[in-house]
């Protein structure tokens, strides 16, 4: 499963901006190798260089905070992430083991910790591609943050509360085969984020277009609009859903109506 594509999707309000009749979405192909052969790609190397180089600056407190390889100057708060994680937590005596499937080199873990420091047990466990892992392990591990290439690595050696997806399911060659996997995890907590679901029946599979100014060339790559009785569907085999929520606030999402990023929390 490629995912690393996620990593240079640009924050919300960025895609807003640059959304044009060359770039954003675009075209609605039969299936995820049809749009692959229309991509012309990214440079892996290069995207992971740049996420290493900021990602170390939050690490060493030179600027607050980064995503997507882009530094902020000021973290860009997920709320609707944060009581999810505080919730979850509090129900195991301030105690939170979480997989972030697809969580770069940190990103989402250097945004909250601040306000997760006080819990007696944190274990932050990122699943990742083979080079992004081998990269968070010289250079980004810690007591609380651990690097992994599987799930199934993850939880042979922890005990897991909280399964995080977000802004990756949608770039998944295979997403619902990523579900699955979820659900006979048990992982009793499963929160999806930022994803902008079809508005008709069915996966719509698009071309994301990505204007030169992230990272010093034209990309594109496959993307997903999943179907969302088809991913609550499947989810729901195991889980139920206690609440649903919008992913960005509303000033953003309204310039691409009907479009907007959305999320959803489970449990067991």
């Amino acid at each position: 499963m490629n995912y690393l594509v996620k990593e240079f999707i640009p924050p919300l309000a960025h895609s807003l901006k640059w959304y044009s009749f060359k770039y954003g979405w675009k075209g609605d192909y039969k299936d995820y190798q049809a749009a692959k052969e229309k991509c012309q790609g990214y440079d892996e190397a290069d995207i992971l260089n740049k996420i290493k180089e900021s990602t170390l600056k939050v690490k060493n407190k030179e600027i607050p905070y980064e995503r997507d390889g882009i530094a902020y100057d000021k973290v860009q708060m997920n709320f609707p992430l944060l009581s999810v994680l505080l919730y979850v937590a509090s129900k195991n005596d301030n105690q939170l083991t979480l997989i972030d499937f697809g969580g770069s080199l940190g990103t989402t873990y250097y945004q909250n910790y601040p306000y997760l420091s006080h819990l007696k047990k944190l274990k932050w466990c990122i699943i990742e591609q083979p080079e992004f892992v081998k990269a968070g392990k010289e250079d980004f591990e810690n007591e609380h943050v651990t690097f992994y290439s599987s799930i199934a690595d993850c939880l042979a050696e922890n005990e897991v509360d909280l399964f995080l997806i977000c802004n990756v399911l949608q770039y998944l060659e295979k997403p619902y085969e990523l579900l699955d996997e979820v659900k006979k995890s048990f992982i009793p907590h499963v929160l999806l984020d930022f994803i902008g679901y079809n508005d008709q029946p069915g996966d719509r599979i698009t071309i994301q277009h990505v204007p030169p100014v992230f990272y010093g060339i034209e990309a594109s790559y496959p993307c997903y609009f999943p179907d969302r009785n088809r991913v609550e569907g499947s989810l729901a085999a195991a889980y139920e859903k206690k609440y649903d929520f919008i992913s960005a606030p509303e000033k953003y999402y309204l310039q691409l109506k009907p479009f907007r990023y959305e999320g959803s929390f489970w449990e067991i």
